[in-house]
């Protein structure tokens, strides 16, 4: 069977940027085939209910667009006419490096200082395609009270900026403003604070983040970062390190965001207190369309059942 579009990621995991990636783009586009090794059952089954999903066990792939997130390990049993590496991070503020391989002739970023980066390291060239956002906005009332409402998706390590939220809780502290943050994240749960409130990933946490005062995302670095543009999308604020990404994602402080110095040594706490005001936002243009469209025979009750590598 030959394929028009294939997409392979060898690992599909409970949460993360390609897993949101693959799912927004599923609920616009449906001629599109996802290819992985070993994989979430919920992520998959979620991601299934739109489009085809496959697990690869060896077999040769015959398609036009064969499009790679970040390991090309099954690329030589893959006949396509284009071979595409999806740019999915910022290469310069990460300790791995992009994996090459002389068939891909199309290089696509998901952001232009993803793109930059890439083409710092290795001299390659890059089309700029943001990933696709797409949310139906929950109707949530938010709850009154003199206390702040914080929500963050995030791994609790150094890179996502563990030791920079701890700070954030004593600044907040400092300043005598009442708040809880919800944290949602599936790694070693590290103190950030006595108002942290923890819980377990799921697949959608939309409402959860629309009914919170402020997204919180205090990283060392991001290529995209889905939770800021779903929060902007669902009209809720955010409190961000000055991550050279937000410019084109449309973050602007005072307008709708606090942003603050990689120390946490300038963070706004008037402007936190006070709030922003209601804002209207669009994320960047998604161009995916130029390679996929809605034709397909796919139905949903095609669905396999999916089992995972342990």
């Amino acid at each position: 069977m030959k394929y028009s579009n294939v997409f392979y990621f060898k690992s599909i995991n409970s949460v993360g940027g390609c897993e949101s990636f693959f799912y927004y783009l599923a609920k616009t586009y449906k001629n599109m085939v996802v290819f992985y090794k070993e994989g979430n059952p919920e992520q998959i089954k979620r991601l299934a209910e739109l489009i085809e999903v496959r697990r690869y066990t060896g077999q040769h792939i015959e398609c036009d667009n064969f499009f790679c997130c970040y390991t090309p390990d099954i690329i030589d049993n893959v006949d396509a006419k284009m071979y595409a590496h999806i740019i999915h991070c910022d290469y310069k503020n990460v300790w791995f490096s992009p994996i090459l391989n002389s068939k891909f002739n199309k290089y696509i970023a998901v952001s232009k200082v993803a793109g930059d980066s890439f083409k710092e390291i290795t001299g390659i060239d890059y089309e700029l395609i943001y990933n696709p956002v797409k949310i139906d906005k929950p109707k949530v009332e938010k709850e009154k009270g003199n206390v702040l409402h914080l929500v963050s998706a995030t791994r609790l390590t150094r890179e996502k900026g563990l030791k920079r939220m701890q700070k954030l809780c004593y600044i907040l502290n400092q300043a005598g403003i009442n708040y809880d943050w919800t944290i949602f994240t599936n790694r070693k749960r590290e103190a950030v604070g006595q108002n942290a409130i923890y819980k377990d990933p799921r697949l959608d946490i939309i409402v959860e983040i629309a009914k919170a005062d402020y997204l919180v995302q205090l990283s060392d670095c991001e290529a995209f970062c889905y939770s800021v543009v779903e929060a902007l999308c669902c009209g809720v604020p955010v409190i961000a390190t000055d991550l050279p990404v937000l410019k084109e994602l449309g973050v602007k402080h005072g307008e709708n965001g606090v942003i603050c110095d990689f120390n946490m040594k300038q963070v706004d706490t008037d402007l936190i207190k006070q709030g922003i005001k209601p804002f209207k936002y669009e994320p960047p243009k998604s161009d995916w369309g130029k390679y996929l469209d809605n034709d397909t025979n796919y139905k949903p009750d095609d669905i396999i059942k999916v089992r995972t590598n342990r």
